[in-house]
């Protein structure tokens, strides 16, 4: 239950069976066979919603009367996303296990709880036909070019239709659920106004034509339901007033209650003498005469006593008993009639709810597109193009995620890189430092394919992009101590399942393979493992790595290029450069990285000492190094060259332009000499 973070409720084994579960859909569905759904050779899909849909009428105690259609989705007509992939390109939940900052938070920027659930669904069940996709894009084009803040404002004022509609399905739905619906219902036009023309774009045009319910279910709602109805049914003034004469004729009496004891008190008053006298009304006793101890004689002998206090006594008379028999008994009345009109009112609703299920659908469609197109509008984001042949062609892309944190906290501009993949370049094997932007780059083109499978524009200058089936992910390092996996196990573990799964369709990301065992197993199975990617499965594979051996596996596999990531080196610091360069890495900066990060300093020299003595021994030959050797001692500052001293007496800000170009004549020279 902790793994999971969700209650489980256990089911008896008999409800998961086949044919029960296309009895009960077949009879949801009111129709004679699945067939009709491409879900009739289903038999497991048919088998767990048999469970789903026993446990849904227990808890509801009543068929679930909303669920009018079915969708079958298929392995085959989706991109496979494994868990892997969405934990690792953190689609939904970082890998801390927050909500934020991630893909999916980036992008929803919708209006509507509908407009929200809907862009989750588009961005992790992402379909392999390019169609969904690029009659999305198309409709994100014409709200850019039409503009789609008008239509996101109104979107704003727009209550969550789909949830009201299942509401009224199962008659659970709350009063003020119908207001906002009816209000919904009213704003209709003026939503289609912020839509563009006719033509513009199919998916708009569609969702257009469903943003006109019947004129009845609104016109219903605004003769039962009261401007501002109360939260719950039990306290009344649900019903509007002229909807019903019945209840307006007991409400009435309640009303005019007021009235009736202000003309008994004065009666009263001038009846006993009893200037002081009141008439009122608590809910425990009820209406009462009060009269207070000094002027008890003046009652008159028709009160009857009801209540002794300290300072007085209250008193009832037929006249007030009857009135108050007749006023309470309205009151109740008023409440039981005014429920039964509500559980009427609902039962005229349910021919209206294959009408609103669309509404719903066309608005949540409308709010997503709108989210997307206003990413695409602040975040300068471009249409992606498909084609047939099999390529992944990125010029300028973005990690768009961490652009926005860079952009939100004030950091430097991000570095785009390209990325290119096709029939004759599969695999790129990439070399750099650590913290240099390796696993970015590759997460990054992953995003990028992801969202413009899902249907949005991308982070980048232009994408073009071939057929995908499936986005595999082997990043990080981690125990999985629940199940008994080491971390160098669920690294083979999640490999495995991608050298198996991969296709010449598929995109792969490679972090670090083979880092969890020793430097020669390691070596053999990364190597391995690129050999299965590159010949066998042919996928489109992004490689990083610190095995500098790997990179003249390019040297023997023609579709398979080095790409590194660039830095610099100023004596001991480390300058990152984050660009995706041809060619190998030099080296990998890992001792520069562990200083960046705050080791002490004597055990920086040490790791340096005995890195300098292997990379020596590597070349020579020689023997074996000692690793345990006691850190060097600090060595003085080396003497500066000519050219170092001369920078160092340079003061820019005092310089005249003319100086200037002097000192870098000067500086020229002794650079020469060097």
């Amino acid at each position: 239950i902790t793994q999971h973070r969700a209650a489980r409720t256990a089911r008896p084994a008999w409800q998961f069976d086949t044919a029960l579960g296309e009895r009960k859909l077949c009879a949801l569905l009111k129709v004679a066979s699945l067939q009709g759904f491409n879900a009739q050779d289903l038999p497991a899909a048919q088998a767990a919603a048999a469970a789903l849909l026993s446990f849904a009428e227990h808890t509801q105690g009543q068929a679930l009367a909303h669920v009018a259609t079915l969708e079958a989705a298929r392995a085959s007509s989706l991109i496979d996303l494994p868990p892997a992939t969405h934990r690792n390109l953190e689609l939904t939940q970082t890998l801390r296990g927050e909500k934020a900052p991630t893909l999916l938070s980036l992008i929803d920027s919708c209006q509507t709880g509908m407009g929200s659930r809907n862009l989750r669904h588009w961005l992790t069940h992402p379909p392999r036909d390019r169609a969904p996709a690029t009659a999305r894009h198309a409709a994100i084009a014409a709200l850019l070019e039409h503009g789609a803040d008008p239509l996101r404002a109104a979107l704003r004022a727009v209550s969550d239709v789909e949830r009201i509609t299942a509401r009224l399905a199962l008659r659970q739905v709350r009063p003020r659920e119908l207001s906002g619906l009816r209000a919904t219902l009213a704003l209709l036009p003026v939503l289609r106004g912020t839509l563009p023309d006719a033509g513009a774009a199919r998916l708009i045009d569609e969702a257009a034509d469903a943003l006109q319910p019947p004129p009845a279910l609104h016109a219903l709602l605004q003769s039962a339901i009261a401007d501002e109805p109360a939260v719950l049914l039990r306290d009344g003034g649900v019903i509007a007033t002229g909807h019903d004469a019945e209840l307006d004729e007991l409400r009435a009496i309640g009303q005019n209650c007021d009235a009736f004891l202000l003309d008994l008190e004065v009666r009263e008053r001038q009846r006993s003498g009893i200037a002081n006298l009141r008439v009122q009304f608590n809910r425990v006793h009820g209406f009462y005469i009060e009269v207070t101890a000094g002027q008890l004689d003046k009652v008159p002998a028709d009160y009857q006593r009801r209540q002794t206090l300290k300072n007085a006594e209250r008193f009832i008379t037929p006249e007030l008993k009857a009135f108050e028999d007749k006023a309470l008994s309205a009151q109740d009345r008023a409440l039981a009639r005014e429920k039964w009109l509500f559980d009427q009112l609902l039962e005229q609703l349910q021919a209206h709810l294959q009408p609103l299920a669309a509404l719903a659908r066309a608005l949540a469609a409308l709010d997503a597109l709108a989210a997307l197109a206003e990413r695409a509008a602040t975040l300068a984001w471009c249409r992606p193009r498909f084609v047939p042949q099999p390529c992944i062609d990125i010029t300028q892309g973005r990690h768009p995620v961490v652009q926005a944190r860079l952009m939100e906290t004030g950091g430097p501009d991000f570095i785009a890189n390209d990325c290119r993949l096709d029939a004759r370049t599969r695999m790129l094997v990439i070399t750099g430092p650590n913290m240099g932007g390796k696993s970015t780059y590759m997460r990054q083109v992953a995003l990028i394919v992801l969202l413009a499978s899902m249907g949005s524009f991308v982070p980048a200058q232009a994408c073009t992009l071939g057929p995908i089936d499936a986005i595999h992910t082997r990043i990080g390092a981690a125990d999985d101590l629940v199940n008994a996996q080491s971390t160098f196990m669920l690294e083979m573990t999640e490999a495995a399942a991608i050298v198996h799964a991969a296709t010449p369709h598929s995109l792969v990301l490679m972090d670090e393979i083979g880092r969890g065992t020793s430097t020669f197993d390691g070596l053999a199975l990364a190597g391995a493992i690129a050999t299965q990617l590159h010949d066998r499965n042919q996928a489109f594979t992004l490689f990083a790595t610190h095995y500098f051996e790997l990179t003249d596996f390019p040297a023997k596999h023609p579709r398979a290029l080095n790409m590194h990531v660039s830095a610099v080196e100023a004596g001991h610091d480390i300058v990152f450069l984050h660009a995706i360069e041809p060619g190998p890495a030099s080296r990998s900066y890992g001792v520069q990285v562990a200083r960046l990060a705050g080791m002490p300093a004597t055990l920086v020299r040490q790791a340096r000492a005995t890195l300098e003595a292997l990379e020596t021994q590597q070349r020579a030959g020689d023997a074996q190094v000692d690793l345990f050797a006691a850190p060097p001692e600090a060595s003085a500052a080396p003497e500066p060259s000519p050219v170092d001293a001369a920078l160092a007496r340079i003061d820019p800000d005092a310089l005249t332009p003319r100086e200037a170009l002097d000192a870098l004549y000067r500086l020229k020279t002794l650079a020469g000499r060097g």
